[in-house]
């Protein structure tokens, strides 16, 4: 019902009332018993008036019922199930620890690799966006991933999105993004819940990973979400029913161009937008701030609120090389080259020993050198 009909539903129910007082007064005209005929005109204008704003009413109430929404029922092919045993575990730092300091380890602006579950500036700590562990199982159907938070806190899940990114062709770019709102609900979901997909390959900016001058435009096109449900059962959310300090994420295997990749995780209250990949394309070092009071941009300014991961290899073995890759090859220490051992000098060992020179005496046999008397003798 629009704001308009409500009026004129108030004004009419005004109305009635005062047609109820009018018709219920006993009105005195001279005394006699009998109404007369102003009354009784007066009378019958009241009813005629009356009847007609009880029709006008009916029709409003017709009104008021098309203007509900109509649940629309949405008929899912699959549902995910339980996640299997993990294919992929991955311990992350537990920022609960350095909490209390106002502080966090980890943290890379360069390599977008974030440990900041803090608020702007005041740094108050919030573990339902520390990530601690994380868990991908392949099922039949679906990818789930399990994020293992420091804690559900005092606000829950509810206030965060959480994510994953696919690199599918290995370059340290995302491809597709998995993005979700935290939820209470132990059943899979899939209020708030989308997925993106980067068409123009411009997520990191003119260099993925490390900060550059092309902010480029993020993940563009949505495949799944509240507006693009073509395919109803693409990408789910909910909370651990066995743990509730854990939040789930399901998406569709069909959707991910391949069966091997690189993904990586996010827990994001702050910027929480699929259209600024990668966030240190968009802010400057000082403009983000940091959690290392020894870095020079301390407290966590524009980025604060979110956690995020290196990229984890999945059905791939990494090189060690890839840019913000969680496997980094570490250069190897060569040994020093041997010192140059002194040359022999030249020797005739044919001549008497008496007569060897200093150098030449141990060279030429079992002789020693007699300081005493400056000259080359037996040790026998």
């Amino acid at each position: 019902m629009t704001n308009d009909q409500q009026g004129k539903k108030i004004a009419l129910i005004g109305l009635l009332m005062i047609f109820g007082l009018a018709c219920s007064f006993s009105f005195d005209l001279g005394g006699e018993e009998e109404m007369s005929a102003p009354e009784k005109t007066l009378q019958a204008l009241y009813l005629e008036e009356t009847a007609a704003a009880l029709a006008d009413m009916e029709s409003f109430s017709e009104i008021a019922e098309e203007d509900q929404p109509v649940a629309v029922s949405i008929d899912h092919e699959i549902i995910p199930g339980n996640p299997g045993s993990p294919d992929v575990e991955k311990d992350e730092i537990d920022t609960k620890n350095t909490a209390d300091t106002r502080t966090a380890l980890g943290d890379s602006f360069r390599l977008s690799n974030y440990e900041r579950p803090f608020t702007e500036e005041d740094m108050v700590y919030h573990p339902e966006l520390d990530l601690v562990k994380l868990l991908l199982a392949e099922g039949n159907d679906f990818y789930y991933f399990t994020f293992e938070m420091s804690s559900s806190g005092k606000e829950g899940f509810g206030n965060g999105y959480y994510g994953v990114e696919f690199d599918t062709d290995y370059d340290g770019r995302g491809d597709y993004l998995l993005w979700a709102k935290g939820t209470s609900s132990t059943e899979w979901i899939m209020t708030d819940v989308m997925l993106y997909e980067d068409v123009n390959g411009d997520v990191g900016g003119s260099s993925p990973v490390v900060p550059d001058t092309n902010e480029g435009d993020g993940y563009e096109r949505l495949l799944f979400g509240p507006e693009a449900l073509d395919d109803p059962d693409v990408a789910w959310v909910r909370s651990d029913p066995t743990d509730s300090d854990n939040i789930q994420l399901a998406v569709k295997k069909s959707y991910i161009d391949k069966n091997r990749w690189y993904w990586r995780a996010w827990a994001d209250a702050g910027i929480a937008d699929a259209a600024m990949f990668d966030y240190n394309d968009q802010f400057t070092e000082k403009e983000a701030g940091s959690p290392n009071k020894n870095g020079g941009f301390y407290p966590i300014a524009a980025l604060h609120m979110m956690d995020s991961t290196c990229w984890i290899a999945y059905n791939l073995t990494p090189t060690g090389t890839e840019v913000g890759g969680c496997v980094q090859v570490q250069p190897t220490q060569q040994a020093p080259p041997p010192a140059d051992e002194p040359e022999e000098p030249g020797c005739d060992c044919s001549i008497s020993y008496r007569q060897l020179s200093r150098e030449c005496c141990t060279v030429c046999g079992d002789y020693m050198w007699d300081s005493a008397i400056n000259q080359c003798v037996t040790m026998y």
